[in-house]
């Protein structure tokens, strides 16, 4: 699995944040992939996979994106709907429709809002949690780790009228105590920024991803994602 951020130009006097990678990139690893022939899949697809409820593709690889910037429909999507690979989109249920404040360091975007995101689910992509409010959410606990898990779910559920399976886990940050509370609040899994791949026996609350991000090649990523592919699991 990929983690997106911002598919846009970096800011000039950031060009290397890693939350963004610029439109050209993002076209030539899509076109690196579909190349060396990868398949899109979705990270509900990737559950129902390891749940014996579905098949996957050969080379199968699920894009996604955290935190539903805007450009993810303006720029990524229409580049992904090129080459027939569909999205996971993890929002964050407080701040749909509005602006980010959790990086400082770049000029803040818009979040897609609940219309936007019902429209992706209507053309075949995934819409997960990204939380409530985009917190750390190892070293929550009681109220506020519900809030920010089990609430998030319903909300999307309320404003997307379907089932939200997954969460990504804000900074990939987790414990024992976040994994039991994602497992009691409903979801089928959640996604993690561990470098490694995930197979059968991966646990489905600790799905791995790798971070993409800042002025990455082609052919950078798929070196990256070579070792990725060999790098086991630990549940």
């Amino acid at each position: 699995m990929l983690c997106y951020h911002r598919i846009e130009e970096p800011p000039p006097h950031s060009p290397g944040d890693t939350n963004f990678v610029c439109p050209a990139h993002f076209a030539a690893h899509l076109a690196a992939l579909a190349r060396l022939g990868f398949h899109g899949v979705t990270v509900n697809d990737v559950l129902a996979w390891k749940a014996g409820r579905h098949t996957l593709p050969p080379r199968p690889i699920a894009i996604t994106f955290d935190d539903a910037y805007e450009s993810v429909v303006t720029t990524a999507l229409p580049l992904m709907t090129t080459y027939r690979w569909p999205a996971t989109v993890y929002a964050i249920s407080g701040y749909l429709g509005e602006r980010n404040t959790w990086d400082p360091g770049a000029p803040p975007a818009r979040q897609l809002d609940a219309a936007a995101l019902r429209t992706l689910l209507a053309n075949g992509h995934d819409v997960g949690s990204h939380t409530r409010h985009h917190q750390r959410v190892r070293g929550l606990n009681g109220a506020r780790l519900q809030e920010e898990l089990a609430s998030s779910k319903d909300d999307l559920e309320q404003q997307l009228g379907t089932a939200c399976t997954s969460v990504a886990f804000p900074f990939g940050t987790h414990d024992r105590t976040v994994l039991d509370a994602t497992q009691a609040a409903g979801y089928l899994g959640a996604c993690t920024l561990k470098r490694w791949a995930n197979g059968r026996r991966t646990n489905a609350f600790r799905l791995g991803r790798m971070s993409v991000g800042g002025p990455l090649p082609p052919w950078l990523l798929l070196a990256k994602l070579g070792k990725l592919m060999l790098t086991p699991s630990v549940s």
